[in-house]
C-alpha cells in the first residue's frame, strides 16, 4: 500500500540540508574508475551461526549443504574486511532489516546488530520494517547510542521532533548522504518500507511518520542531487516489485483531487488509464486510475526485504532509456554482496544532467557457510556429485573447514562475547525438548495451503488450556522459520518465532469469519496463491482466481441483483454480488468458499471463540476485521510457549514402540488421514532405529557397556576386563549403529567426540543416550486450507 501525504514532498526536500561530503578532492574529469559496492540485507539479527536445511537456490549461489552451521557476524565480518582490502573505491551499504530474526534481538534489541555494523565501518543504511520492532523509542534509543553510520528514509515524513512525546526519530535519521570516494561523488537515497507496515497510513500512528509516495519522493532528492554528484545509489527496503516500480513506474488507484497537481505539472506527468466510476468524471473525490512513471535520474539501486539473491543483476530502462542496475542480496547472514561497476566520469564540457556513466558491472555473492575461505574446496564440491554425508569425509573437508574457521574476524569474535554468555544465562538455548525425524516445514510443498508446522502452530494455539478455542488463525509470515531433521531446541524455537507474540481470544460473528477468510484469500493471490494465515479447527478454499475477477471492478447495476455480472464458469464459485460503493458499484464474489468450523457450515449469524496472535488482533498485515472487533482478550501466553507445550506432549517412542494410541498427556499418536489417526511409515521405522541404538548402548563388553567405549579409551583391555581388546575388536562386538541425526551429527559420532559434532552439550548427551523418551515431533499438511486457481 503506497499511500501519500505529497503535499509533504516540497516542504521535505527543501527542508533536507545537503549533507557534508566525505573523501579526498582528486580530479577524476574524463577517467573510468572502479567503485566496489559491497551489500548486505535482511541480517535478521543473525549473528550467530545456525542451522538450516539449504534449498536448491542456496545450493545454486554456492552454499555446501555440508559446511553449516550456516551465516553468521564472524564470517560477515572477514568477508567484508577481505572484499575491502581487495578494492580502491569502496562503499559498505545495507538493505535493513538488521534487526528480529534470533535470540540475540530478543534479549538485547538491537543493541548488538548496530554495534557490529559499525565496527565493519558501514557507509549507510535504509530503515527496514522490522527496525521498528521493539517500538519506535526503542528504534531511536539504538541507533543514537550504537549506530555510527547513517540510517535513511527518504519516503517517511517524520513528525516533529518538537511535539510532545516525539521520539525525534527525525533526529536520527536522514533521507540520503553523500560519499566522495576517492574523487567519485556518490549520492545514496534511503527508500524505506510501506508494505509491510499497515498502521503508518494512519494519522498519528506510533511510528510517528507519514509514508510518501515512493516514485515522487526518490525523483525530488534525485533532482537535488543530480547536479552535485556524479552517481546516485538507491538503498532500498521497499521490496523487488516496488524497486522495479520505481525504475519502471506502475499503476495505482488515488482520489482525483491529490493526483491532480501531478497530472497537470509540465514533466514526469501522471497519465491517467480510467476512471472508476466515468459517470464521475471530473469529480474530485473521484477515483482514477493513473500511470505514475519510474524515476529518471538513478543509476544503481540495491534491494531487500524479500530475501531474495538476483544473480546476475536486473538491468531495468528508466523513462529516458537509461539502464539502472537492480541488485538484491539475500537475507539471514548467508551472503555478502559485491557489485563491481565501472563508472566513466565526463570531462566539463561533455558533463550533462545524468552526470557520470555505469559502462560496465561484475557481480558475485560470496556464500557464508562454513567453507567461506576456501574458493577451490568450494569449486571441488560444485564439480562433483556427492551423496549425502559424502563431502564432509572427502580428504581434506574438515582440515579445510577448521582453516576457514580460525580465520573467522576475531574483533567480532570478541564483540559478540558477552552477548553470548547473556543469552545463555537468560534463555537457556540449548534446552531439547522434541525430535525431528524429518524438517517440520513452514512452508506448504503441494497445494499452497497449509502447511506441516503452521498446522500444529494454530493446533496448539486453540487447545492450549485457558485458551480452548473453537478455531485459531495466524498470519504465516509470523512463522519465520522451519524446524530442521534433528534435535528441537530452544534456539531453534526462537529462530521459528522470534516475535515475542501471544495468543488473543477473541469472539467473532460467521460474517466476520467470512471477511476474514476472505482476506486471507485476497493477501494470498497477491503471492501466487500460498496460504498467508494458518488455521485450525476450521476448513476453507481460496479461489484465488475470483480474487482477479473481483479486481477488475466489473460494474453492475443493484437493482439487477447482480444478473448483468459474468454468469458463465461459475460452478464452484461464490455468488456475485452487486457492491455499492463511493468509487462506482461494481461485481464482488466471496473469494472463500467452502468455509466450515469444526465440521459444521459457518452460521453467518453464529458467535465464535477464536484464538488469534496479538499482532493481527490489533490489525497487523492488514487484518482491519479483527482491529475493529473490541473482544480482545490478552491471555499472555506466548506463540513460541504454547507449541512448545503442545511438543512435549508428543507420543515418544516408547509410546510408538508398544503400540499405544495416545502420549501420557493424552495427545493421540500420529496424524489425523481421513479421520483416523495414523503414525506414518518414516516414523515407525525411526523409532525401531532409536530403540535398537539405545539397545546397543547397553550392550556389554566385559565390565563396560559399549556406551562406554565408544570413544574408544586406550585402556579399555585394563577397565573392562577383556584382554586383548582392541578398537577393531570393540567395534566388531559393540556395532552401534549411527543412530538418531542432531541437525549436526549422528549420535553415535556426537558420544564419541567427533569434531564436526562441535560442541556436545549435556542435554544433547542425555538425549543421544535415551532417545527413544522425546517426544517425536509430527506434522502434515491435510487440506484444511484449499485453494482454487483457475
Amino acid at each position: 500500500m503506497r499511500r501519500l501525504l505529497l503535499g509533504l514532498l516540497c516542504a521535505l526536500t527543501c527542508a533536507s540540508c545537503m549533507p557534508v561530503m566525505e573523501g579526498q578532492e582528486i580530479d577524476l574529469r574524463g577517467q573510468e574508475v572502479r567503485l566496489t559496492l559491497l551489500h548486505t540485507s535482511d541480517i535478521h539479527s543473525r549473528l550467530i551461526p545456525y542451522d538450516f536445511a539449504p534449498l536448491k537456490t542456496d545450493t545454486d549461489l554456492g552454499i555446501i549443504p555440508e559446511a553449516g552451521p550456516f551465516g553468521g557476524a564472524t564470517r560477515m565480518g572477514a568477508v567484508l574486511k577481505r572484499e575491502r582490502a581487495r578494492s580502491e573505491r569502496v562503499l559498505h551499504l545495507d538493505s535493513g532489516d538488521c534487526f528480529q530474526g534470533a535470540p540475540i534481538f530478543n534479549v538485547f534489541s538491537g543493541e548488538a546488530e548496530f554495534r557490529f555494523l559499525s565496527k565493519m565501518k558501514l557507509d549507510a543504511a535504509v530503515i527496514g520494517n522490522h527496525e521498528f520492532d521493539a517500538g519506535l523509542l526503542n528504534f531511536v534509543q539504538k541507533a543514537r547510542d550504537f549506530a555510527n553510520f547513517p540510517l535513511m528514509a527518504a519516503n517517511y515524513a517524520w513528525d516533529s521532533p518538537k511535539d510532545p512525546g516525539n521520539a525525534e526519530a527525525a533526529l536520527n535519521s536522514s533521507p540520503y548522504v553523500i560519499r566522495n570516494v576517492q574523487g567519485l561523488k556518490v549520492g545514496i537515497i534511503g527508500m524505506a518500507n510501506i508494505s509491510s507496515l499497515n498502521s503508518i497510513v494512519e494519522g498519528g500512528n506510533s511510528l510517528q511518520v507519514t509514508p510518501l509516495e515512493q516514485n515522487e519522493a526518490a525523483r525530488a532528492y534525485v533532482e537535488m542531487l543530480r547536479p552535485v554528484v556524479d552517481l546516485i545509489v538507491v538503498v532500498s527496503h521497499l521490496g523487488l516489485t516496488e524497486d522495479q516500480d520505481l525504475i519502471r513506474g506502475y499503476e495505482a488507484y488515488y482520489e482525483y483531487e491529490r493526483a491532480r497537481p501531478f497530472i497537470e505539472r509540465d514533466h514526469d506527468r501522471w497519465q491517467v488509464l480510467e476512471w472508476a466510476d466515468p459517470d464521475l468524471e471530473g469529480n474530485p473525490k473521484a477515483v482514477v486510475k493513473v500511470f505514475i512513471p519510474g524515476v529518471s535520474g538513478l543509476d544503481v539501486v540495491l534491494g531487500g526485504h524479500l530475501h531474495v539473491v538476483l544473480n546476475p543483476p536486473q538491468q531495468l530502462a528508466d523513462p529516458s532509456g537509461r539502464k539502472v542496475i537492480l541488485a538484491h542480496s539475500g537475507a539471514f547472514a548467508k551472503y555478502v554482496g559485491r557489485l563491481d561497476v565501472v563508472v566513466k566520469v565526463p570531462k566539463d564540457e561533455e558533463r550533462t544532467v545524468d552526470g557520470a556513466e555505469v559502462v560496465s558491472t561484475a557481480y558475485r555473492v560470496s556464500p557464508l557457510d562454513g567453507m567461506w575461505c576456501n574458493d577451490a574446496m568450494r569449486a571441488y564440491y560444485q564439480d562433483n556429485f556427492w551423496e549425502p554425508g559424502q563431502f564432509i569425509n572427502a580428504p581434506g573437508v574438515r582440515e579445510a573447514l577448521a582453516k576457514c574457521q580460525q580465520q573467522e574476524d576475531r574483533e567480532t569474535t570478541d564483540l559478540l562475547q558477552p552477548y553470548l554468555l547473556g543469552m545463555d544465562a537468560n534463555l537457556q538455548l540449548t534446552t531439547i525438548f522434541s525430535y525431528a525425524p524429518s524438517d517440520v516445514s513452514r512452508r506448504n510443498t503441494s497445494t499452497g495451503g497449509d502447511s506441516p508446522l503452521g498446522n500444529i502452530t494454530a493446533d496448539s494455539m486453540r487447545k492450549r488450556r485457558a485458551v480452548e478455542a473453537e478455531m485459531a488463525l495466524t498470519n504465516s509470515l509470523g512463522i519465520r522459520d522451519s524446524l530442521y531433521a534433528g534435535v528441537v531446541t530452544q534456539e531453534s524455537m526462537f529462530n521459528v518465532f522470534p516475535f515475542e507474540n501471544t495468543i488473543n481470544i477473541m469472539y467473532l460473528s460467521g460474517t466476520e469469519i467470512q471477511e476474514m477468510f476472505d482476506f486471507v484469500a485476497e493477501r494470498s493471490a497477491e503471492r501466487g496463491c500460498v496460504s498467508q494465515a494458518q488455521i485450525s479447527g476450521a476448513r476453507f478454499t481460496m479461489d484465488c482466481a475470483q480474487v482477479q475477477l473481483n479486481d477488475l471492478r466489473i460494474p453492475c447495476t443493484p437493482s439487477k441483483n447482480a444478473t448483468d455480472c459474468p454468469q458463465e464458469g461459475r460452478e464452484g464459485h461464490a455468488p456475485w454480488q452487486c457492491l455499492q460503493g463511493q468509487d462506482g458499484d461494481r461485481c464482488y464474489a466471496h473469494p472463500a468458499t467452502d468455509v466450515s468450523i469444526n465440521g459444521s457450515p459457518i452460521n453467518p449469524n453464529g458467535m465464535y471463540r477464536v484464538a488469534v496472535n496479538d499482532y493481527i488482533a490489533k490489525g497487523g498485515s492488514g487484518f482491519s476485521v479483527l482491529k475493529r472487533n473490541t473482544t480482545r482478550v490478552e491471555t499472555g501466553i506466548s506463540l513460541r510457549d504454547s507449541l512448545i507445550g503442545y511438543m512435549q506432549g508428543f507420543c515418544n517412542c516408547d509410546d510408538i514402540n508398544a503400540g499405544r494410541t495416545t502420549s501420557s498427556t493424552g495427545e493421540h499418536c500420529g496424524t489425523l488421514v481421513e479421520g483416523q489417526w495414523v503414525v506414518s511409515p518414516q516414523i515407525i521405522n525411526y523409532c525401531k532405529q532409536a530403540q535398537e541404538f539405545e539397545d546397543a548402548l547397553a550392550r556389554k563388553l566385559g565390565d563396560c557397556s559399549c556406551r562406554e567405549l565408544l570413544s574408544l579409551p586406550e585402556d579399555a583391555a585394563e577397565r573392562c576386563n577383556v584382554g586383548g581388546l582392541t578398537p577393531e575388536k570393540i567395534r566388531d562386538a559393540c556395532n552401534v549403529p549411527q543412530g538418531p541425526y542432531t541437525g549436526r551429527c549422528y549420535c553415535r559420532d556426537a558420544l564419541a567426540g567427533a569434531q564436526e559434532c562441535g560442541s556436545v552439550t549435556l542435554q544433547l548427551r542425555n538425549f543421544c543416550e535415551n532417545p527413544t523418551t522425546m517426544p517425536v515431533a509430527n506434522a502434515i499438511e491435510d487440506g484444511r486450507i484449499g485453494r482454487k486457481v483457475k
